[in-house]
């Protein structure tokens, strides 16, 4: 067997990351580092007992696109493994929002893969894992583009051997090859690849990085530099999943869920080490908001300060509209300017949205615990308005939800619509890793047992907007 096909079965088995019996879908564009993947999980799949599909995703970006899609379709064709392919029109979807192409086209790419992922294991009945060719070089260009953004330990973990997409397994199985490992490999198979003109070019960030960082630190400063700093986001990561279980562990030792947001006991919280500190932090955080992004070091600085001092009360507005105030030695985290004691007369089994209400126009606004105040608007579709990308700001096909609707904790038997299927509502959240308490904290809006949106997470299939929509509810996140 070649050496680096050795290489990367030990890493495999070494991380788990295949078990056997599984449909493993492989991302492959036709450039040299998918093409070595799909190449590798070829000759892998009879002898660890996994059936390869692939798919291809065409952002209609470069003009060559569609001769890559062609090339991937015949590596395909001559080796009979099934092929998927989605075409995602990236620089038209681009107007309609605020993000840059390169973040859009990551994110579409990354929706096509479970689209097409839950299809196979509806069709199949067997469990769906999705394999990108992210390499070693990947990994320390992820890891020094974080450093000098300025993350933290998180970021400068890099990119996960495994993670999770929604309901499905992500594996990297070539972070452990260089690309000089893959070319070489690619090399002696005889193999043929395309090439992205766009990553000849300094016009990103990354490439910035591949072309005149990387290049000068293995040539001037150590051959293995690549390695080691792959290999030092490895140790970071594994370094970031222990400080996660050290926070899980006191967590709700020290901060306890109330109606209107988390409340933290300093004195306790204050004795616990400075780095397992400011995750607690951030998870009460993401407990309010989850999936933030614009927490800084600096914010979580501020908050740490605030609950080791020991006089006095103090506030502090972080963004997303998340107030923290001390008050008696604790510090309690609040969405706008909702306090804990502002939920006392509201309904503690739910919160109900009357439909006739709704219909008599203008806009209603509720208090949710742990959301705060949330805004119900309906109005009239038209095609050519924008479909909000915002976390916190989401439309609905108004005339699909049957009842009045209800923002409420989960009960047995809900359900959410993902894709073509449905899944329960206990089990979604396991597989998304949302805390034990967190599950029974959440108020989720539902239409009787169905899920309609699960604020910071997602939405269902259900009641999303398509061509036939006559009337948008549009369910917004406001801070004041």
């Amino acid at each position: 067997m070649d050496k680096h096909l050795s290489k990367v079965k030990k890493f495999i088995a070494d991380e788990e990351l295949i078990k056997g019996d599984e449909i493993v879908l492989a991302g492959v564009s036709g450039g040299a580092d998918s093409v070595c993947l799909f190449n590798m999980l070829c000759e892998l799949s009879a002898d660890l007992g996994f059936k390869l599909a692939v798919i291809h995703i065409n952002h209609m970006i470069r003009q060559e696109a569609g001769e890559d899609a062609a090339f991937v379709e015949k590596l395909c064709e001559d080796n009979r493994i099934s092929f998927f392919k989605k075409d995602i029109d990236i620089p038209g979807l681009s107007k309609t929002t605020d993000a840059s192409e390169e973040e859009l086209a990551r994110n579409e790419r990354y929706k096509a893969f479970e689209e097409v992922a839950t299809m196979l294991s509806e069709r199949y009945g067997k469990k769906v894992i999705i394999a990108t060719a992210h390499n070693a070089n990947d990994q320390a260009e992820t890891m020094l583009h974080n450093l000098f953004r300025g993350s933290g330990i998180k970021g400068l973990s890099g990119i996960k051997v495994l993670s999770f997409r929604g309901d499905f397994e992500l594996i990297r199985p070539l972070l452990v090859l260089e690309r000089d490992e893959i070319e070489e490999y690619l090399t002696e198979k005889g193999l043929k690849w395309c090439t992205d003109k766009t990553n000849e070019t300094d016009d990103y960030t990354r490439n910035r990085i591949r072309h005149n960082i990387l290049p000068v630190a293995k040539e001037q400063i150590n051959n293995g530099a690549i390695r080691h700093a792959a290999k030092a986001a490895e140790y970071i990561s594994e370094v970031d999943d222990y400080i996660d279980e050290q926070a899980d562990a006191v967590f709700f030792d020290i901060a306890a869920m109330s109606q209107g947001g988390i409340i933290i006991n300093c004195e306790s919280c204050a004795m616990q080490h400075k780095v397992v500190r400011s995750r607690i932090l951030m998870k009460a955080i993401k407990f309010i908001v989850p999936h933030i992004k614009d927490i800084q070091s600096v914010h979580l600085s501020e908050l740490d300060n605030m609950l080791q001092r020991t006089e006095g009360s103090e506030s502090l507005s972080l963004p997303y509209g998340i107030n923290a105030t001390r008050e008696y030695g604790d510090l309690i985290l609040t969405l706008g300017d909702i306090s804990p004691n502002e939920q006392e007369d509201a309904d503690a089994e739910g919160f109900f949205i009357d439909k006739d209400h709704l219909e008599a126009g203008g806009d209603h606004v509720f208090n949710i615990p742990g959301l705060g105040k949330v805004n119900f608007k309906l109005f009239l579709y038209k095609s050519d308005m924008k479909i909000p990308t915002l976390e916190y700001t989401k439309w609905f096909d108004y005339d699909k939800i049957s009842n009045s609707m209800q923002f409420r904790r989960r009960e047995t038997g809900d359900v959410i619509e993902i894709g073509d299927g449905t899944k329960t509502l206990k089990k979604f959240m396991i597989d998304e890793k949302i805390p034990a308490k967190s599950r029974e904290e959440l108020f989720v809006l539902f239409d009787d047992k169905d899920v309609i949106w699960i604020p910071g997470y997602r939405i269902s299939s259900k009641f999303k907007v398509d061509s036939d929509t006559a009337r948008i509810l549009e369910v917004k996140l406001i801070s004041d």
